[in-house]
């Protein structure tokens, strides 16, 4: 694919009546000196004679003409103009002609001439695309990154190979401090090292100052104070050095520091290249700090940004304390909602205790806390062959008492009669005894509900005495809420007083409710003190069930918003200054 230069330079043969041969040479700064940039035809051989020429008009800055020789059957002329740029010579176009006199070389080489300021637009045309494609580049390779760090990190590596240095530190300022955030020689470093508080002062010096500073071993920077950065030659080994901010939104932000082992390494284009650079990576470094800082920092970041484009930095201390008291001045006279918050759970208004009305050994368990059951489930059992065994024996009992009163009653023994008639009373009651032990065996659930307390799976075989408590039961209908107030709250809290409810298994259904009573005892738990509250649900939910814990808020009337937001602290103080007082 033929490039602009090329086809440049193809042209200004065309007009040129027997050129044979062309060659475009750029010696810029960047390129080392005679470096080739096209040659007409393309892919043609260029002779020695021609690139000596051209060579020639590039180190002497003028026309350069050698006179007719021998080559391939006719005489040609080589003559070469120097390409120009801001009185600086940065090339040479040269052609083989075939034999001109004096007159007709010269007036070649004006032709020559009327055709560079072409040239050059084309040159600078293709500087803006190779300046462009570097910072799009340089872009790319930052918003590859989310965070601050590893993005100061790529930019300091990418400033490091494009202008040499041995070492680039980029620096931000977090607040009113700088922060070394990334070098290019290194992933890990410590803060608090001589190296990198030599490279902090110096960034500083140039935040300061808000100019780019450049030092060296030969030459000091002028006009600015540098003191810092010729402390930083003398500790780091470098030959130069050169500092420049790094700005958002018309302010510093932070600053990076290049480092080389060459004095004077950093040359005009290079310092345009670097403050181009520095310009485009300033704000692409502040949005990753924007979007890693907290809120509170962003919070901050955006008030400082305000007083600056309205009052200016100098103004921000004052602004801040203005707006601090108009504030505190509103809340002192605006009223609100006042709501005292505490810890809450649900309780069954009624909890049933279902215990073993027999001793024995536990043989079934039916249920375990959380289980919903309804009224005769069976939720254990006992095992009952004892008690089977002594329902046999006393019915048998029974029946022999019975037969014998029979036999009694035939021969008309009257006193045997009245004996065996208590005997088998008392067999009866205590066939009875045996039956009711029988029936008090399982244990059953006396109404709808949910077991709060019992899990009996790991317990099977194992003994139960008369008494033992085997479940807690708590219908689904009734519910109360405990509410923990602080002692400090109290007093605010009166019956008959509404809040909310919310529960952590249900944060998004808050529930009205009604204080009933509150306990006039405090409890001291978990180094707190606390008073009991019972409140009810003004309307019962399905979901519910015992032992859900959630936050309550009772209201307690309105009072003014920086009362509301500052008592409990004021009432701190309080007690703290009563405690310290003789």
């Amino acid at each position: 694919m033929e490039s602009p230069l090329t086809n440049w330079l193809a042209a200004q043969c065309h007009w040129v009546a027997g050129c044979e041969a062309a060659l475009l040479v750029l010696g810029a700064s960047r390129n080392a000196p005679g470096a080739e940039c096209a040659r007409w035809p393309e892919g043609a051989e260029i002779s020695p004679r021609l690139s000596a020429t051209v060579q020639v008009a590039l180190e002497r800055g003028r026309f350069s003409v050698q006179e007719a020789a021998v080559g391939q059957n006719h005489a040609l002329t080589d003559l070469a103009v120097p390409v120009v740029a801001a009185g600086r010579t940065i090339g040479a176009v040269g052609l083989s002609v075939r034999a001109l006199s004096s007159s007709e070389s010269k007036r070649t080489g004006e032709g020559l001439e009327v055709g560079l300021p072409l040239l050059l637009q084309l040159l600078e045309f293709r500087a803006e695309r190779d300046r462009v494609a570097s910072m799009a580049t340089v872009a790319t390779r930052l918003l590859d990154h989310e965070g601050l760090r590893p993005g100061a990190h790529a930019f300091a590596v990418e400033l490091a190979q494009r202008l040499g240095c041995e070492r680039v530190a980029v620096g931000w300022l977090q607040g009113r401090r700088l922060r070394v955030a990334s070098l290019s020689n290194a992933v890990r470093f410590s803060e608090e090292s001589d190296a990198i508080r030599g490279l902090r002062e110096a960034m500083q010096e140039s935040i300061d100052q808000d100019v780019r500073i450049e030092a060296s071993e030969s030459v000091s920077a002028t006009g600015v104070e540098a003191a810092a950065h010729r402390e930083l030659l003398q500790n780091s080994g470098a030959r130069s050095v050169c500092t420049i901010p790094l700005a958002a939104h018309d302010r510093a932000v932070g600053a990076v520091t290049l480092e080389w082992n060459l004095p004077g390494a950093l040359d005009a284009q290079a310092c345009e290249q670097l403050e181009e650079l520095a310009t485009l990576s300033g704000p692409i470094l502040e949005l990753m700090s924007r979007a890693e800082a907290g809120p509170l920092a962003r919070v901050r970041s955006i008030w400082t940004g305000w007083i600056d484009r309205h009052f200016g930095s100098q103004r921000l201390a004052w602004v801040t304390i203005a707006a601090a008291l108009l504030l505190v001045a509103i809340l002192a006279v605006v009223p609100g909602r006042y709501r005292v918050s505490a810890e809450a759970r649900l309780q069954g208004r009624v909890q049933r205790a279902l215990v073993a009305a027999v001793p024995g050994y536990l043989s079934e368990a039916n249920a375990r806390a959380g289980d919903l059951v309804q009224a005769g489930d069976v939720l254990a059992r006992l095992d009952d062959r004892d008690l089977r065994l002594e329902k046999r024996k006393w019915a048998s009992r029974k029946a022999q008492l019975e037969l014998e009163q029979r036999e009694a009653l035939a021969a008309q023994d009257r006193t045997q009669v009245s004996i065996l008639r208590a005997q088998i009373d008392q067999a009866e009651a205590e066939l009875g005894l045996a039956e009711e032990s029988l029936a008090r065996t399982s244990v059953v659930a006396p109404f709808d509900g949910i077991v709060v307390e019992g899990d009996l799976d790991r317990s099977l075989g194992s003994p139960v005495e008369q008494g033992d408590v085997l479940f807690e039961l708590a219908p689904l209908d009734g519910y109360r809420i405990i509410v923990e107030v602080d002692g400090r709250d109290i007093a605010d809290v009166k019956p008959a007083q509404r809040g909310r409810l919310t529960l952590e298994a249900l944060p998004d259904q808050p529930m009205s409710l009604v204080v009933e009573r509150v306990t006039p005892i405090s409890t001291a738990e978990d180094g707190r003190n606390y008073f009991r509250v019972e409140a009810a649900l003004e309307e019962p939910v399905a979901t519910l069930r015992p032992g859900m814990e959630g936050i309550a808020k009772i209201d307690a009337g309105h009072r003014r918003l920086l009362w509301i937001w500052t008592h409990e602290l004021v009432d701190w103080l309080r007690l703290s200054t009563w405690t310290w007082l003789p």
